[in-house]
């Protein structure tokens, strides 16, 4: 462990440990080596040199903060490939646990506030995975672990009142995906890898997709993933519950410009996530009375409209991009709203609930 007691050196800190990190993202080094080439980088930005006391604390320093995003001490004989042989002499080595998962940090903290508290605990529990019925995870996923790893970090115990852990999402509704998944697509979209997927999808069997991402989108709790498919030469979004596997790849050639541009425009006309050309119409509904106040206020589209009715409920119209999914949504209001128009939607709405009914008959 570290030591508490803070020295002259320790105020220099945040300057020294992105360069420390710089030279064992090169290659591991025992500190003796590492000494001298830190000792430069801070001769040229102007800063004091420090002694291998100093250092060994920095080192202490990361080891206890970093976890297993950060670095670890090693001995040489687990070093693979061995060190060069000028290194032969050192014993205990350092290095990076995981390259890529350190970004330098340029912001002074000192203090967070309430709602930025209440945002980090929000947000580790919308991400919170929990384990497979009959089974015990260790953690609650690989982004809410690091979600938790950071509170910790910024100094606040498990059971701080500062930042009380008061907030919970079910999972009860949304489909099991394995959040080892979003890490990945997040982590390739940050480094402009491709991926390449098994997905199975509701009308085909599990095959394999590769497509660069593009965005992630949560959707109702549920997360999706819009990408360029390499195959169909499209934007496409991918419900990370229908991913058997998830692996980084290289990027595909050729990207169009502007996909970003394109995922923002058609997420603003979609429905639930889902957009497409094939999917544009303009819905118009009729509400009960029961139902225009938890209605009233919502968007659901572009170029909405709302009309009172003398019923004391309303009709609402509006345009859409993610058909499909109105469709669905409008299963669950049940009786309490009735769609009149497009005429193909209300011909489908009297196909489905006939055969509904004729199931509950049987």
């Amino acid at each position: 462990m570290a030591s508490s007691r803070a020295t002259p050196s320790d105020a220099h800190r945040p300057y020294r440990l992105p360069r420390i990190i710089a030279l064992l993202r090169a290659q591991p080094l025992p500190a003796e080596v590492l000494l001298p080439r830190l000792n430069a980088l801070l001769r040229q930005a102007k800063l004091p040199g420090i002694s291998l006391r100093a250092l060994q604390r920095d080192l202490g320093w990361l080891l206890e903060h970093l976890g297993d995003g950060g670095i670890e001490r090693v001995a040489k004989s687990d070093l693979k490939p061995a060190p060069p042989p000028e290194f032969h002499r050192f014993r205990q080595f350092y290095r990076l646990i995981g390259a890529e998962d350190l970004i330098p940090t340029t912001g002074d903290l000192v203090f967070i506030t309430e709602l930025e508290a209440l945002a980090l605990v929000a947000a580790r529990a919308q991400l919170a995975s929990p384990p497979a019925p009959g089974t015990k995870a260790a953690g609650a996923g690989p982004l809410a672990d690091a979600l938790g790893q950071l509170i910790r970090r910024l100094g606040f115990s498990d059971k701080d009142n500062r930042i009380p852990d008061i907030l919970a999402v079910t999972h009860a509704a949304p489909q099991p995906y394995d959040p080892v998944h979003l890490l990945t697509a997040m982590r390739a979209i940050r480094l402009g890898d491709g991926l390449a997927m098994q997905y199975r999808s509701l009308t085909k069997p599990t095959h394999e997709v590769v497509a660069q991402p593009v965005r992630m989108v949560l959707v109702e709790g549920e997360p999706y993933l819009w990408a360029f498919d390499a195959g169909e030469r499209k934007l496409k979004n991918y419900k990370f519950s229908r991913m058997e596997s998830l692996a980084a790849r290289p990027p595909v050639p050729d990207l169009p410009a502007g996909l970003d541009g394109e995922v923002r425009a058609q997420l603003s006309g979609g429905f639930r996530g889902v957009a497409g050309d094939a999917q544009r119409g303009r819905v118009v509904v009729r509400l009960s009375k029961g139902a225009v106040p938890h209605l009233r206020h919502r968007r659901m589209g572009g170029s909405q409209t709302w009309e009172d009715l003398p019923d004391g409920g309303a009709r609402i119209a509006f345009n859409t991009s993610g058909i499909d999914a109105v469709k669905h949504w409008l299963l669950q209001c049940g009786s309490e709203a009735v769609v009149e128009a497009p005429l193909t939607l209300v011909d489908w709405f009297r196909a489905e609930t006939a055969r509904m009914a004729a199931t509950y008959r049987r």
